[in-house]
C-alpha cells in the first residue's frame, strides 16, 4: 500500500472577495491532496496552511507602489487582513509548491444570491470504515459596493463562510462547513426534491437539491449495434451517455438521433477508418440518465455588450486589426484583465513600464486595446444543473493543483530588477485561464476527496455510474465494469465512453486519464444571455435559442472519433505554442504511442542544445506490416513439436496455403499497460517469435501448429496475433516506414519536414522532404516517417506522419466539412495502433487497403 502526493487544494477558492463591512472575517487554507492506493475511491486532504508563505501584489497601482498597502494572511489561523481597497494578486508557497490567486477588497457587501436554480448531489451515506463524502457545492454570488478601485461589483463568494447554509431535512441532506452537500437519502420523485436555505445580510434564499445514487445497478444499456454481447468483456465496448438532456420524450428522441447518426458516420465513412473495418469487433450501447436542466455550466465569465453574442472571457480568437497582433487571450495572459469600468487613457504606455513577462508592444494595436477595455461583464452566469456536473472552461478560482517550480519570492522594492520581473510573471499566471473550450468535471460537483484532477478517479460519480450499468435485456449482463479502469489489469473497453452534451457551444475533452470522451453537440463560439434583474444586473443566465440545440452530426462524429483516439493512447499532434516547451529537457519518452520527444531521443554526440536524434529510439520505425494475420481465439497450447494456436475457422484456408507455400510466420503477444500504452513493442521471451512454419492444420477446429521455436516454449494469450510479415524482393521484412525514408532519417538524424521551421507554430499539414528513390503517396502528407511538431508545440515533439486525425480531425481549410477520406483521417501508424488494440487479426487487411504508397 502506497500513499502518493497528487497536488494541492486552496480553500475556499483562488478568486477571493472580502469587504470591510457586511462580511465575516475570511479564513483560507492550503491543503495537500494525497492518494492512497489502498483506498482507490478516496483522496485525503491534510491542512498545511501554517507551513505556508503568502505574497501579495497590487497590479493596478502605479509602478513603484505595487508592493504597498498589501493584504496579509496569518498562516496559523488562515485569517485574511485587508488594509486597503482594491485588487490584489497573490501566491501561496509551500516548500517547492506554489499556487496563484486573486483577492478583491471592497468597502461593503450589498446583496447575495445562489448561483444555481437547483443542484444535484450524490447519495453517499456513511459506511463502516469509510465515512461519506459531500459532493456538490452550490455557487454563491454577492454584489459589492462600487469603490472606484477596479474591483468587480459581482463576486463569487462560494465557500467563503459568509452565507449560513442549513438543510430543509437533516435526514436527507448534510452540509459541510465548506458548503458542500452530502446526500443521505436518494430523491425518488424528481418533482419532490429536498433543499437547503442560505442566510446572509438578513436575507434568506432557498435552493432545491436532488440526490442521485450513482452507484446503484441500472439495467439501462440499450444496444445500438452489438455483434457479441455474450463476450463483451473481450471486445471493445462503446457506450454513449447524455449530459444536459432532460427527462422529456423530445430530449430522449434527440439523444437517440445523435447517437444513431454519429455511429453511422464513424463506422460508415472512409475518413474515420479503421473504425469501419473493425466494426464487428465493437459492441456499441447507449444509456440515458436525465439532467434537471439543459446546457452546461460555463466556468468562464462572458461579456455582456451583446446579449445575443456573449463572448467567453478571455476570447481565444483574433481581436486586433492586425493579423500579427495578440489574440485577446494572449494579451490578457500578459497584461491581465481590464479594471471594472476601465477608464485608463493609454494602457499601452502603462504596460510597457510594468516589467511584464514576454510582452511585446509591437503586437498590440488600437483596436485590440479598445476591445480589451470592454472585455468585461457585470454579472456571472448561473451554473446549470446537469446530472454528471460537467463544465466548459474553468472559473478563475478553480486552480486546485499547485505547480512545482523554483521558488519566486517578492523583491524588496517595486523597482525594475530580475527579481521583480520574476515575481510579476509568477502572480500574473492568474490570468492564464486555460482553454475555454475544454470540457471537464466541475470541481463544484466533484469533490477533491473523490476527484484528483486528470486521474482515473474510480470513486467518482461518473465511474460509479458506469460500473453499475447492466444490459437492458435478459440475462442482463454486467457490462458496465468494462469501462471502469482496473489497477490490476488492462481492459479492452477502457476509455470508450462518449458523453454527448446538450449545448450549442463548441467544446470537448478526453478526461480523467483518457477514460471518457466528452463532447458538445454544437459549434458555436458565442452564447445568448439574459439578466433576470435588468435594473441591478445581478443574476446572469443563459438564454435558450428558439430552436434549441440543432446537433451538428458531422462535427460530433469528427470529434468523437478524434477523442477516442486519445482513449487508444494517441496524443494530439497539432501545434498552438511556439518552441519546444518541456520536450528539450524531457529524458523519458512521451506516454502517447504516436509522439516522442527531443530530450529522450537526443543523440549523445549532440548534447543540448543540439537537435540530432538517435533514430533507433523512434518507437514506430520498425512496426511490422503483414500479408496474412489472425487473432488467437484462445491461449496457445504447447504440444509435441511446437505451439498450437486457434483462430477463427472461417479463415483457416489461407493458413493451409501458407503451409503449402512454406511461408515464415511470426507470433506476437502485445503488452499493453493499464493506461493502454503499446509502444515500444515488447521483444522479450514470450512476446515475439519469428522464423516459424505452419503445420498440422485442422480446418474444422481452426487450429494449426507452429514449428521452429526453441524450448522453452512460451504461452501466448488470447488476443495475440499470428502473422506472415510482408517481405521485399530480397526477402527482408518490410517495416511500416519505407526503407528509403528510414535511411534518410538515419542520415540526417532528425525530422523530414519540408518546412524546417521548428520555432513557430504551423497549423498546416506537413509535406516531406524530397527523398531520392522514394515516391511519396499522391497526398505526400500521408508519408510515414518522422515529423516535428505536436503535443501543442512547434518543436521538440515528433509524430509519425505529416497529417493525421490527431493533428487535424476536420481537414485543412474546412470547418466541420467533408472533403474526402484524406481530410481528417488517421495516419497509417495511428490506424495500426487502433487495429492492434481492437483486433490485430486485421493487420493484413490494413496493410493491403490503407498503406500510403507502394513498397
Amino acid at each position: 500500500m502506497a500513499v502518493t502526493s497528487i497536488g494541492m487544494v486552496f480553500f475556499p477558492h483562488c478568486d477571493l472577495h472580502v469587504a470591510r463591512t457586511g462580511t465575516p472575517p475570511l479564513r483560507v487554507s492550503f491543503q495537500a491532496l494525497t492518494f492512497d492506493d489502498g483506498k482507490p475511491d478516496r483522496y485525503a486532504l491534510a491542512d498545511i496552511t501554517k507551513e505556508c508563505a503568502f505574497d501579495f501584489f497590487a497590479p493596478h497601482k502605479e509602478v513603484g507602489k505595487r508592493l504597498e498597502g498589501l493584504p496579509s494572511v496569518d498562516p496559523l489561523t488562515g485569517l485574511v487582513t485587508a488594509r486597503e481597497l482594491g485588487v490584489f494578486l497573490f501566491q501561496v508557497r509551500w516548500r517547492e509548491i506554489y499556487l496563484v490567486g486573486r483577492l478583491q477588497v471592497h468597502d461593503r457587501a450589498e446583496s447575495w444570491w445562489f448561483g444555481n436554480d437547483s443542484i444535484t448531489t450524490a447519495f453517499e451515506p456513511d459506511r463502516p470504515g469509510n465515512p461519506g463524502v459531500a459532493h456538490a457545492q452550490p455557487s454563491l454570488y454577492a454584489k459589492f459596493s462600487d469603490d472606484a478601485t477596479g474591483a468587480d461589483r459581482i463576486g463569487d463568494i462560494t465557500g467563503h463562510g459568509y452565507v449560513t447554509l442549513t438543510p430543509d431535512d437533516a435526514a436527507k441532506l448534510a452540509i459541510t462547513p465548506q458548503g458542500r452537500l452530502r446526500g443521505l437519502a436518494e430523491t425518488v420523485d424528481p418533482t419532490l426534491p429536498t433543499g437547503i436555505k442560505g442566510t446572509f445580510l438578513g436575507v434568506t434564499n432557498g435552493l432545491p437539491v436532488r440526490v442521485v445514487d450513482y452507484a446503484k445497478t441500472r439495467q439501462d444499456l440499450i444496444p445500438v449495434q452489438t455483434p457479441d454481447v455474450a463476450h463483451a468483456d473481450d471486445l471493445a465496448d462503446i457506450v454513449f451517455i447524455p449530459e444536459g438532456f432532460i427527462d422529456d420524450p423530445a430530449d430522449r428522441a434527440l439523444f437517440d438521433e445523435v447517437v444513431t447518426k454519429t455511429v453511422q458516420d464513424i463506422f460508415d465513412k472512409p475518413r474515420h477508418e479503421p473504425y469501419a473495418m473493425l466494426e464487428g469487433s465493437f459492441n456499441i450501447f447507449k444509456a440515458f440518465l436525465p439532467s434537471r436542466e439543459h446546457y452546461l455550466t460555463t466556468g468562464f465569465r462572458v461579456t455582456d455588450e451583446n446579449f445575443s453574442k456573449a463572448i467567453p472571457i478571455p476570447f481565444n480568437g483574433k481581436a486586433g486589426e492586425k493579423e500579427t497582433s495578440y489574440t485577446m487571450q494572449q494579451l490578457v495572459a500578459r497584461v491581465g484583465l481590464p479594471m471594472h469600468n476601465e477608464s485608463r487613457f493609454d494602457p499601452l504606455s502603462i504596460w510597457i513600464t510594468q516589467s511584464l513577462k514576454d510582452f511585446d508592444p509591437n503586437l498590440v494595436d488600437s483596436q485590440l486595446i479598445a476591445r480589451w477595455k470592454t472585455h468585461d461583464a457585470a454579472g456571472i452566469l448561473h451554473a446549470r444543473d446537469t446530472v454528471f456536473g460537467m463544465y466548459l472552461g474553468r472559473r478563475a478560482g478553480d486552480r486546485p493543483f499547485g505547480s512545482s517550480t523554483p521558488q519566486v519570492t517578492p523583491p524588496p522594492a517595486d523597482t525594475p530588477s530580475p527579481a521583480l520581473s520574476a515575481f510579476v510573471a509568477r502572480v500574473y499566471e492568474f490570468y492564464d485561464f486555460g482553454n475555454t473550450r475544454g470540457l471537464t468535471p466541475d470541481p463544484r460537483r466533484h469533490p477533491p476527496e473523490r476527484h484528483g484532477g486528470n486521474r482515473e478517479n474510480p470513486g467518482g460519480s461518473l465511474m460509479r455510474y458506469l460500473g453499475g450499468l447492466r444490459y437492458g435485456f435478459a440475462p442482463f449482463h454486467p457490462i458496465g465494469p468494462n469501462w471502469v479502469p482496473d489497477a490490476t489489469k488492462f481492459k479492452p473497453s477502457r476509455g470508450l465512453v462518449a458523453m454527448i452534451c446538450y449545448d450549442d457551444l463548441q467544446g470537448g475533452s478526453n478526461i480523467d486519464a483518457r477514460t471518457t470522451a466528452a463532447q458538445t453537440m454544437g459549434s458555436a463560439r458565442t452564447l445568448q444571455i439574459v439578466y433576470a434583474d435588468t435594473v441591478d444586473k445581478r443574476e446572469m443566465r443563459r438564454r435558450d435559442p428558439l430552436a434549441g440545440v440543432v446537433p451538428d452530426i458531422a462535427g460530433v462524429a469528427n470529434v468523437v472519433a478524434h477523442e477516442f483516439g486519445h482513449s487508444f493512447n494517441l496524443g494530439d499532434e497539432y501545434e498552438s505554442a511556439n518552441g519546444d516547451g518541456r520536450a528539450a529537457t524531457q529524458t523519458t519518452d512521451a506516454d502517447f504511442d504516436n509522439l516522442t520527444v527531443l530530450g529522450f531521443l537526443r543523440d549523445p554526440s549532440s548534447p543540448a542544445p543540439g537537435r540530432l536524434v538517435d533514430p533507433t529510439k523512434i518507437k514506430w520505425l520498425e512496426l511490422p506490416r503483414a500479408v496474412l494475420s489472425a487473432k488467437l481465439q484462445v491461449p496457445s497450447e504447447n504440444v509435441a513439436g511446437g505451439i498450437k494456436v486457434t483462430i477463427d475457422p472461417r479463415y483457416i484456408g489461407k493458413w493451409e496455403q501458407a503451409e503449402k507455400d512454406g511461408l515464415e510466420v511470426h507470433l506476437r503477444n502485445f503488452s499493453i499497460t493499464l493506461q493502454g500504452r503499446q509502444l515500444p513493442l515488447a521483444s522479450a521471451t514470450g512476446q515475439h517469435l519469428a522464423g516459424l512454419k505452419v503445420s498440422a492444420v485442422d480446418r474444422t477446429k481452426g487450429t494449426f501448429v507452429l514449428t521452429g521455436a526453441a524450448s522453452p516454449l512460451p504461452v501466448y494469450a488470447r488476443g495475440s496475433v499470428v502473422y506472415v510479415p510482408l517481405k521485399n524482393q530480397d526477402g527482408a521484412v518490410v517495416p511500416i516506414v519505407h526503407p528509403k525514408v528510414k535511411e534518410r532519417i538515419f542520415v540526417v538524424k532528425g525530422p523530414i519536414n519540408l518546412d524546417e521551421d521548428h520555432e513557430h507554430v504551423r497549423d498546416k499539414d506537413d509535406k516531406p522532404q524530397d527523398i531520392e528513390g522514394f515516391t511519396p503517396p499522391c497526398n505526400s502528407t500521408r508519408t510515414i516517417g518522422f515529423f516535428e511538431g505536436g503535443n501543442e508545440f512547434s518543436g521538440g515533439f515528433y509524430r509519425p506522419s505529416g497529417s493525421c486525425k490527431m493533428r487535424n480531425h476536420i481537414g485543412e481549410g474546412n470547418f466541420w466539412t467533408e472533403v474526402g477520406q484524406d481530410a481528417g483521417a488517421f495516419c497509417y501508424v495511428c490506424k495500426w495502433l487502433i487495429v492492434n488494440r481492437v483486433d490485430p487479426g486485421y493487420h493484413a487487411i490494413l496493410s493491403a487497403a490503407f498503406y500510403p504508397g507502394e513498397l
